[in-house]
């Protein structure tokens, strides 16, 4: 069987507000793809092939159409309905890389094997309906990198540079200069994807299934960091160059039951997946020392390692520090009682950015995870489901108005938490809040251990009680069904961090959350 698709989409603005059909601002996409299909099942055997070819191109008024372009591939077959083989292949081009690199050929494999239907496992049909593994390992590709266009080829700046001549250098000159440094070898960013699965169905009511996975990203396109400066680029030169390990696993839960006329279905999801950074271009005196990023989760948080509050006993009589204690440079000339006391990593007795040290977590989950229940009874049901997420972490404050009282009334928030700080009356080390100050204080609201928080959290997402008339009550009045229902959505949740919302992406709160709401409705069926 072949198929030939074709197709020409173009969208402009309709007339309103000034502008006019076919203006200059619309877009234009255009599709072709053929594909060749073969299928057959003799006695135990089932042989499927695909063959698909496909070009697109997409204009949007930019300099160049985004163009792309490949062939793709699956081969499976399937013997008694029990074992299971598939080869996939994509030959896939891309504009975005030099002629010679725009192609890549990108493979996998997938294997399965339905335990259950085999005659040695009939001793357990009754209990177990469904027995089955798989496992499969491909290769996939990305030419969407670092959100530029043709970086193979360098790029000159117009403006943004030049030079004063006279002797006061009073007549100044724009130039032109290198921009960002072509990538000669440029190519597509590749991940080696393994997983392997298993699904269990017990009584015809229970789904278990349990995927175990790896991911092997390298060839990723990043900027250079430990490139010098001698060599005379005007920026940090990119290359293919960072590999990133991502490994965990996903399970899932369904439960289906009717006991009587009392129907309960059951539902929950939890995924756990941590990346690991295997090559990143840092300087050999860093890594592997506090500073260094190879070895960790990306986006691990970074700052100064807090040990406490400074007491009266860090100073002397004349309020300066006592000799051995490290002397902050960072954000304050001067601290006192009150003040974070953060950790010399480098012992040199400062605190410098040198002393900036990986601190652990990430502000993307590591978990995340969702259960929830429908039921019903006499007309009755009542569904809810909750999500949540967990080791997710993120550094608050880091802004100069963060701590109460900082922008003199005039600017920052005022958190309810307020009273919990550090006092002359009250010199507890155990409070949120450091020395409060009128003004700024750099040396406290920087990124610190201190301002670490764990946004772990449980929500109520969706409740929903509702009851259905019976049918004898409908037939009187014509009416097929009627149902009275009240539901919510983010009604509540449970966490450690209670400032504001875990899931607003805010280090200060200043957004909104997600909105807590309420619908009654009524359901009629004629």
């Amino acid at each position: 069987m072949t198929n030939l698709i074709g197709s020409n989409i173009a969208q402009q603005g309709s007339e309103s507000l000034g502008h006019e059909t076919n203006g200059s601002y619309g877009n234009k996409r255009t599709y072709f793809e053929a594909n060749l299909s073969y299928d057959r099942t003799f006695k135990k055997h089932n042989v499927n092939g695909l063959i698909l070819y496909n070009q697109q191109s997409y204009d949007d008024g930019s300099y160049q159409p985004y163009r792309k372009q490949g062939i793709a591939g699956r081969a499976s077959y399937v013997y008694d309905n029990k074992y299971v083989a598939e080869v996939n292949f994509g030959y896939n081009g891309s504009e975005n890389f030099a002629p010679g690199k725009r192609f890549g050929l990108f493979p996998s494999f997938a294997l399965g094997w339905r335990i259950s239907d085999e005659p040695w496992m009939e001793w357990a049909s009754k209990t177990m309906n469904k027995l089955k593994v798989r496992a499969s390992y491909g290769k996939v590709g990305n030419d969407n990198i670092g959100g530029r266009r043709f970086a193979y080829i360098t790029t000159v700046w117009q403006g943004q540079s030049g030079y004063g001549f006279g002797e006061t250098a009073g007549y100044y000159k724009q130039g032109i200069t290198e921009g960002d440094p072509g990538v000669s070898g440029l190519t597509w960013e590749t991940a080696w994807k393994k997983d392997i699965g298993f699904e269990l169905g017990l009584w015809n009511a229970l789904d278990i299934n349990l995927d175990f996975f790896e991911e092997d990203r390298s060839n990723i396109f990043m900027q250079r960091k430990t490139i010098p400066t001698q060599t005379g680029f005007m920026t940090d030169v990119w290359s293919n160059f960072g590999k990133v390990n991502n490994r965990g696993f996903d399970a899932s839960l369904n439960f289906n039951k009717n006991f009587g006329e009392f129907f309960l279905s059951l539902r929950g999801t939890f995924t756990f997946a941590r990346n690991t950074v295997i090559e990143f271009d840092e300087p050999e005196s860093v890594r592997g020392t506090y500073r260094g990023q190879t070895g960790r989760p990306l986006n691990t948080q970074k700052g100064l390692v807090a040990i406490g509050l400074y007491t009266e006993d860090d100073f002397d009589s004349e309020g300066n520090l006592k000799f051995g204690l490290p002397v902050p440079e960072v954000g304050a000339a001067t601290v006192r009682p009150g003040d974070i006391k953060y950790k010399d990593m480098d012992g040199n007795g400062y605190i410098t950015e040198n002393d900036v040290a990986f601190l652990g977590g990430t502000y993307d989950p590591e978990i995340v995870y969702g259960f929830g229940a429908n039921m019903a009874y006499k007309g009755f049901d009542l569904g809810f489901m909750f999500q949540g997420n967990g080791n997710t972490y993120q550094i608050i404050g880091d802004n100069a108005y963060f701590i109460p009282g900082s922008g003199q009334g005039l600017r920052g928030n005022l958190y309810s938490n307020y009273r919990d700080c550090w006092t002359v009356e009250n010199p507890s080390q155990d409070v949120f809040w450091p020395r409060l100050s009128e003004d700024p204080n750099q040396h406290n609201y920087r990124a610190s251990s201190w301002w670490l928080v764990d946004r772990s959290m449980l929500r109520l997402k969706t409740l929903e009680l509702g009851y259905s008339l019976p049918d004898k009550v409908l037939k009187k009045a014509y009416i097929k069904g009627l149902r009275f229902y009240v539901s919510g959505n983010n009604l509540f949740y449970l966490s450690n961090f209670r400032m504001w919302d875990p899931e607003v992406n805010s280090n200060t709160g200043l957004r909104y959350p997600p909105m807590r709401s309420f619908l009654f409705g009524l359901d009629i069926t004629f």
